[in-house]
């Protein structure tokens, strides 16, 4: 639900923060879409801060931070996105090891743009901040996240059949697990697992 809300609330927030500022002409109407979709967005928020405390292991806020043993998983995450998917992608349950901190910044900006988008009606100008320049800057940092993200996502599914976009959708999701104990090559195999049956084993 959360990630439903801040996904659907992000595009709707920057194209309508764009329209504030470049397009007076649609000033008044974007200002009241903008307003709708921040309250989804805090929504969202909210509700991924109360997961953090109270949630599952990987949805709470510890699971973010990447253990030392993920640091090799990152190396091998980080590899694979440069060479655009040619290189395989390390096995992880739950959270991309590479991408926890940066869902830490993206909750920081997003925290931020809450702050900043409620005070500045009352005052432009608070603790020596420009709020619209700081609105802006988050804004643009939440904007290249999404880009990523989303390419990211893709390259997963096309390239590495991890299935992350269509477990979004039915629920399922496709793991390779080891078929023979060992380091034998060519001996994985594929297994749809539903998320809810995986929940159960932890």
């Amino acid at each position: 639900m959360s990630h439903a809300c801040i996904a659907l609330a992000t595009p709707v927030l920057l194209l309508t923060g764009w329209l504030l500022a470049d397009s007076p002409s649609l000033a008044e109407q974007a200002d009241d879409v903008h307003y709708v979709a921040a309250s989804f967005l805090v929504f969202g928020l909210v509700v991924r801060i109360i997961l953090m405390v109270t949630g599952e292991q990987h949805e709470r806020l510890s699971s973010l931070f990447p253990a030392s043993g993920e640091l090799t998983a990152m190396a091998r995450t980080l590899r694979c996105y440069i060479s655009l998917g040619k290189s395989p992608l390390p096995r992880w349950y739950a959270q991309n090891p590479l991408w926890k901190p940066v869902y830490l910044i993206l909750y920081l900006a997003l925290m931020m743009l809450a702050a900043t988008g409620v005070a500045m009606p009352d005052s432009s100008i608070v603790l020596g901040f420009y709020l619209p320049s700081v609105h802006v800057f988050w804004a643009q940092i939440v904007l290249w996240f999404s880009v990523l993200h989303i390419v990211s996502v893709i390259m997963h599914d096309y390239r590495n059949q991890t299935t992350d976009i269509s477990a979004m959708v039915n629920g399922y999701r496709l793991f390779i697990i080891d078929s023979k104990q060992g380091n034998d090559v060519g001996n994985d195999s594929i297994q749809l697992v539903s998320l809810e049956s995986l929940k159960k084993r932890d």
